[in-house]
């Protein structure tokens, strides 16, 4: 017999699968409960609402695309272990054009003209763990002996509206050296972050 919190995380992978391949679009309480072979009311239990359901997915597409070894790497210095840790943020240029597709996507569907609750707080709670994890990131270097300029709740909280905004200028340019440029805000921000 399957216990709770396995069945748990079994709804959670393959609603995580579902968001993967078929977009937030494909992300409902009844597709999830029919990919995972549970009733809807059983999915429930684990996740009462959508909403719940929406946060637990962002956290988890954010938690497995943003690594801690780069940030743990002793044989770098601090500057290289946080931008090598910072440029996750960035696209690959292979999947550079989908990517910022999706993440568009998930702005326009969650303040756009047919603004959807869920969808809000699915980009709420990702940007939310985003922070959560480059804040742990500075406390990493701090606890490591590294001076910061500002707080660790200060400075990931510029990462991310730089990262916002390099998004946004990324999709806009097609150009292939915005990338290279977006990798030099990057290079910028950690030596604007590290005294």
């Amino acid at each position: 017999m399957v216990g709770n919190a396995d069945k748990r995380q079994h709804i959670l992978d393959v609603a995580t699968r579902l968001a993967r391949t078929d977009g937030l679009r494909g992300l409902s309480v009844r597709s999830v409960a029919a990919a995972a072979g549970v009733g809807a009311t059983t999915l429930r239990t684990y996740f009462p609402s959508q909403a719940l359901l929406y946060r637990a997915v962002a956290e988890r597409l954010v938690s497995v695309a943003l690594s801690d070894d780069r940030i743990r790497d002793s044989s770098l210095g601090p500057a290289e272990r946080l931008y090598t840790s910072l440029r996750q943020f960035l696209p690959s240029s292979e999947y550079r054009q989908y990517a910022l597709t999706v993440w568009f996507e998930l702005i326009t569907l969650a303040v756009g003209p047919d603004a959807n609750a869920e969808v809000l707080e699915l980009v709420n709670s990702g940007q939310a763990e985003s922070v959560s994890i480059t804040t742990r990131w500075f406390k990493q270097l701090a606890d490591d002996g590294c001076a910061l300029r500002e707080s660790p709740e200060v400075l990931a909280d510029r990462f991310e509206t730089i990262v916002d905004g390099l998004q946004l200028h990324l999709l806009l340019d097609q150009d292939e050296a915005a990338l290279g440029r977006a990798d030099d805000t990057v290079r910028w921000f950690v030596a604007q972050a590290l005294a």
